[in-house]
């Protein structure tokens, strides 16, 4: 872990391009420096300005009575490196640059982002950015940022950093919860997420990260320093765009990065220990929860008080579809809630505590007492709407909720969480009650909700277990050398591949004419399957190169001719090494099940709804390698074919037991070969009846260009 101090807490600052015009980057640092208290030591450096903002400029670097711990270089980006050059010969340590015309550019630009970064590489130099805002400390009143601060500034414990400078102004500036640092991490030539992460789990002063990300550059690192904040107590709140196609160009085209696949990204933070959420009103509400809330929950049930029936309504619907549990209410607490709520009252969780306890805080106290005395809840929430345009009366009627509130977090040790149903701002004189009651003022039903789904994961998270004595297979030197000659491998090569490795396909043989074709059909025994035979074509279905359910010699040579012209019709310079005759599997329940690079996470494993449903059901589930048989059996069970392989509606279970293992082998066979394969698609794999194991009826492997083999 690099020590960030000379970027973070640095004890004195010197401005490259600081300017005496107003607009400009360089002025802003200072003013914002100035503005904020920095107790440090400024050096504005100019070569003709006499001042700047009051401070006596210096021409160059050479004249500052020492040597800056870090450097903010507000210069266009072809004097950057000229400019750094000289400073780290002065004793620089550290340096915020600005400017855009980096990799984000294309050719020439990602050039100058990799001199920048052998520079750095060579001289140990850390650099915020480039195609940054910079960065802010707020507590120690360090602003080596371009842009306003947030108006009024709240100092706190929640950290941003974001690969977007946008992202960054915006959740600096919500005013939901108060900020420790402001980093816009632009480019990451030399730092990225994964180093900042590493020092906010160290600051004393930072509590929870959130994370505005456009892609995961370095896996390991962000893993290791994702631990270190699971550590210290920290949660981490991860916001990855990209996801979608569009998504992802524009990413690209940002800050010249790679989104890789979304679904990928998933299971990498699930596997982090971090909670990934799908907007910023997500993120904010996230955020303000797990900083404001201290205790934690015991377990994962949820109750939730109203004094409205429509909206309880609306909270079970918003609750399922987050994921949440609202446990049934013991007999005690029913008959609790029975003694102090109204006869028309109806106890259950969530619970509608009439209109009648909105104006008896007797009432409605004894009633959050009776369901937080619940032994199966572990987080209570308070729905009360309380918008920023309330009347005074009902603002005035409806604090006292939130002073009841308050009253009852203080005799608990079980976290509270006050949530309006409704966005566009919390009313400050309801919410004012609940300041540093340890009790977050959430608003949005879906985003509130779904905060607390977060909160619950975060803290009910088990790191994946490590299990010993798990078989690793080794490389075969005969087949890998195969691989690394980057020759496409035919259907038929490709089974031998899986049969040599424990995955049984179906029996079939080659023919390189109608008569070879209509005995190996025989040998086989009708029905069979004919394809076409070629490494040029991996779909033959396209190609009209596949044949089904052949009964007679006859069948197999009127199919062999047809289907060698259609081929040779459709793929006229495809190499057509003849066809495969192949037995024709009954039964079973078709799934898929794959292995694909993703970048840069490495290998994952498919599993999901196979044949002809795969593009029409897209029911899949990803996990990143390696996958053990429990996350195999976790993964399978994701999917909505389970229930299928388990036994739908009366039917016989199929061999789910032998599909797992399939993919575990598969796992197993990308770790192995991870240099030289680039995915394998097994589409369908018949899943036989329960003990009766597994077929793969089709089966592609690519493999990766030599350029990328070691």
């Amino acid at each position: 872990m690099r020590d960030l101090t000379p970027l973070m807490r640095p004890a004195s600052v010197a401005v490259l391009g600081a300017s005496p015009r107003p607009d400009s980057f360089g002025n802003s640092v200072v003013k914002n420096l100035l503005a904020g208290g920095y107790a440090g030591r400024i050096y504005p450096i100019h070569p003709s300005a006499q001042t700047v903002e009051g401070l006596p400029c210096f021409a160059d670097l050479q004249d500052l009575p020492e040597a800056p711990d870090c450097a903010v270089v507000a210069l266009p980006a072809d004097k950057v490196l000229p400019a750094l050059a000289q400073a780290v010969k002065r004793g620089l340590r550290a340096a915020v640059i600005f400017a855009s015309g980096f990799a984000e550019l294309g050719g020439a630009g990602r050039a100058l982002q990799a001199d920048l970064a052998a520079l750095c590489a060579h001289t140990g130099l850390l650099v915020c950015g480039p195609n940054c805002l910079g960065l802010a400390n707020l507590h120690d009143s360090i602003s080596l940022y371009s842009a306003p601060l947030p108006e009024p500034l709240r100092v706190g414990g929640v950290a941003i950093a974001s690969h977007s400078g946008s992202g960054c102004i915006a959740l600096g500036g919500v005013g939901r919860f108060g900020l420790s640092h402001l980093v816009s991490v632009g480019n990451a030539a030399v730092l990225d997420v994964d180093d900042y992460l590493g020092f906010f789990a160290s600051d004393p002063n930072t509590r929870v990260a959130a994370l505005f990300m456009e892609s995961v550059r370095h896996p390991q690192q962000f893993m290791q320093a994702a631990a270190r904040m699971r550590a210290a107590g920290k949660p981490v709140v991860v916001l990855k765009v990209g996801r979608s196609t569009e998504g992802a160009a524009a990413t690209a085209a940002h800050t010249g990065s790679l989104a890789g696949s979304h679904a990928a990204a998933v299971d990498f933070f699930r596997r982090a220990g971090v909670v990934l959420v799908e907007d910023m009103d997500e993120m904010v509400e996230t955020c303000a929860l797990m900083v404001e809330s201290t205790k934690r929950p015991a377990g994962d049930g949820l109750a939730v008080i109203n004094v409205s029936g429509g909206e309880v309504a609306l909270t079970c619907d918003l609750a399922q579809a987050a994921g949440l549990r609202f446990p049934a209410l013991a007999p005690l607490t029913l008959d609790a809630l029975r003694a102090c709520l109204p006869a028309f009252a109806t106890p259950s969780n969530p619970l509608d505590a009439t209109g009648a306890a909105v104006f008896d805080m007797t009432m409605y106290a004894r009633a959050i007492d009776a369901l937080l005395a619940d032994p199966g809840v572990a987080l209570l929430a308070v729905s009360q709407d309380c918008p920023v345009s309330l009347g005074a009366k009902g603002a005035q009627t409806y604090r006292a909720i939130a002073a009841a509130t308050a009253a009852a977090a203080a005799r608990t040790d079980k976290p509270i969480a006050f949530y309006s149903n409704v966005g566009g701002g919390l009313h400050p004189h309801v919410i004012e009650p609940l300041a540093g009651s340890g009790v977050a003022a959430l608003q949005g039903a879906r985003a509130a909700l779904v905060a607390m789904r977060h909160f619950i994961d975060w803290h009910l998270w088990q790191p994946p277990v490590a299990h010993d004595g798990v078989a690793v297979l080794e490389a075969d030197p005969a087949w890998a050398d195969r691989l690394a000659s980057g020759q496409a491998l035919s259907e038929h090569e490709a089974k031998r591949f899986l049969e040599a490795h424990g995955i049984r396909s179906t029996r079939e043989a080659r023919a390189a004419d109608a008569k070879q074709a209509a005995d190996a059909a025989e040998a086989i025994g009708f029905p069979v399957v004919m394809k076409i035979d070629s490494p040029d074509i991996p779909h033959k279905t396209e190609a009209g190169g596949v044949r089904l359910a052949l009964r007679t010699r006859a069948e197999v040579h009127a199919a062999f001719g047809d289907m060698l012209a259609t081929v040779r019709e459709r793929m006229p310079t495809a190499l057509i090494n003849g066809v495969l005759i192949q037995e024709m599997v009954r039964g079973g329940i078709e799934m898929i099940a794959g292995l694909s690079r993703q970048a840069p996470f490495g290998h994952a494993v498919v599993a999901g709804s196979g044949g002809v449903w795969v593009e029409l059901v897209r029911d899949s589930s990803l996990a990143l390698a390696p996958v053990d048989a429990p996350r195999a059996t976790a993964l399978v069970g994701s999917t909505r074919a389970a229930r299928l392989l388990d036994g739908f509606r009366g039917t016989a279970p199929a061999d789910r037991a032998a599909f797992e293992a399939l993919i575990v082998r598969l796992s197993q066979i990308g770790c192995a070969y991870a240099d030289y394969i680039e995915a394998i698609d097994l589409n369908p794999v018949a899943v036989l009846a329960q003990g009766q194991g597994v077929r793969v009826l089709d089966a592609l492997v690519e493999l990766r260009p030599a350029a990328f083999h070691p």
